[in-house]
């Protein structure tokens, strides 16, 4: 094969600074409301209809004051508006909540959090054009709300977090063509994040680069569940990054976990000092990079001064421009299977299908000095698992003696994500999501996309096996 260099565009993500509301509240201990802002003079909020607000002027919830949001309202904002909040706020309705611009030509910036004393909390909240942006050293959770179209202008993310320490949990929301990334959070602030069963479709209607989720490392970074689906056109946009840009240090540790990653210009990538798991995902398709020398990884890993170790397992890969690339780090694990009892133990278990493009397979490209252990993997591109045939998709030293060795054998003879037929004649077959939940369902082909856990019962016997249903 020959020689490719891979280089890497790295997104450093700014955040503005909060600026002062044109009304304030006392910060008494008064309870604050929509209904309560449009009956006080100079707020700029304006009741229209029963449960409709027009927000002319930005208004400020001061520290000592509480916000509470009312069931089924609508809040129309113009140009540069914001709603931020410094005291203590409860956004969790039990009707939807609709933030949205007050015409076609407004843009407004949306919540500010800048609460320092607790947790703030969103459930079903719609923010359609504005953006959700923390500075509360508590942070903030959000279940359930989704973000349509974000404008970009309060920041490069519809959800933008922030500051360095505060803590966020982010689940069942969803993501539809903002203008930059779903979430994301400054270079240099590490804030622990959880992102549970979120759905993030065609961001990144700008076309720069910013990925869908693009993340800072922190004691703990949790990307688990999601789908991540890109539009072809935005080929400068990637699916997940979790970076380390500026040599932040410390307990570094990134879980990215059954994800369905497709469509995007790279799938996943991982910047630099951290500790990384990256397991049963579905990572397919994310090949609209131009450029291949740009990108167009399902997996990348990125660390030119040897800090990061990565274990990968369990993962499909298919028809990315490549399939892992791999470009420095400090233990890049993609499979290592000579001893069960040794802490680097890793059953392998991913699979590779045509990785590649002009016509060849790049599966795995190890483009570091390293010794890399892909072992126990399925490398479906080849028809046959034996060394010689895994070699025409594996690019290391045997191609360049700069680089180092990929040691790929033993390989698996046989898919461990192949969906195959449940017979009449199991005793009983059980099927599991990855977090233990139990499908009602015995036909595999009543299950929407994902990977899961099969057990199979004869006798005294039980089988199981992981399937990926695509």
């Amino acid at each position: 094969m020959r020689k490719i260099i891979l280089t890497f565009l790295a997104t450093v993500v700014t955040m503005n600074n909060i600026m002062a509301g044109d009304f304030k509240t006392t910060g008494n201990g008064t309870v604050w409301t929509m209904t309560m802002l449009a009956e006080t003079a100079g707020t700029g909020v304006v009741k229209t209809e029963a449960k409709t607000f027009k927000m002319t002027g930005n208004v400020e919830i001061a520290q000592g004051d509480k916000f509470k949001i009312e069931e089924g309202i609508k809040v129309m904002m113009g140009d540069n508006i914001r709603l931020t909040i410094c005291g203590d706020a409860d956004f969790r309705a039990g009707e939807r909540v609709l933030f949205t611009a007050s015409d076609d030509t407004s843009k407004p910036y949306g919540i500010f959090v800048d609460n320092d004393q607790s947790v703030t909390y969103f459930t079903n909240i719609d923010f359609e054009y504005a953006g959700l942006k923390n500075f509360g050293a508590f942070g903030l959770e959000a279940d359930n709300c989704t973000f349509t179209r974000h404008n970009a202008v309060s920041g490069s993310s519809a959800l933008n977090m922030g500051t360095s320490g505060a803590e966020f949990r982010i689940t069942n929301c969803t993501f539809t063509e903002c203008a930059k990334s779903a979430i994301g959070g400054a270079a240099n602030y590490m804030t622990p994040v959880t992102i549970e069963n979120c759905t993030m479709t065609g961001n990144g209607t700008a076309n720069m680069n910013t990925p869908q989720i693009n993340l800072t490392t922190a004691a703990q970074v949790v990307i688990r569940n999601c789908r991540i689906t890109g539009n072809p056109a935005h080929n400068m946009v990637g699916g997940i990054v979790v970076s380390n840009l500026v040599g932040l240090t410390g307990e570094l540790n990134t879980l990215i976990e059954g994800n369905e990653i497709r469509d995007n210009r790279f799938g996943l990538a991982t910047y630099c000092e951290q500790t990384a798991t990256i397991k049963n995902n579905i990572i397919v398709n994310n090949n609209h990079e131009t450029n291949p020398n740009n990108g167009g990884s399902g997996i990348n890993i990125y660390d030119p001064y040897k800090t990061q170790s990565t274990i990968i397992t369990g993962n499909y890969i298919e028809g990315n421009l490549w399939g892992i690339t791999i470009i420095g780090g400090r233990d890049v694990n993609v499979g290592k299977t000579e001893n069960k009892n040794a802490a680097d133990y890793n059953p392998g278990l991913n699979v590779f299908l045509n990785n590649g493009f002009g016509g060849t397979i790049y599966d795995l490209y190890n483009n570091s000095g390293n010794t890399v252990y892909a072992q126990g993997n399925h490398w479906k591109s080849v028809a046959t698992q034996d060394r010689e045939s895994i070699e025409t998709v594996v690019f290391h030293k045997n191609d360049n003696s700069a680089l180092g060795e990929v040691i790929f054998m033993p390989a698996l003879d046989t898919d461990p994500t192949a969906v195959d037929a449940i017979t009449a004649s199991d005793t009983r077959t059980m099927i599991y999501t990855l977090d233990g939940n139990v499908i009602n369902t015995a036909d595999t082909g009543e299950l929407p996309r994902g990977i899961y856990i099969i057990k199979t019962f004869a006798g005294n016997t039980a089988t199981i096996r992981k399937i990926a249903v695509k």
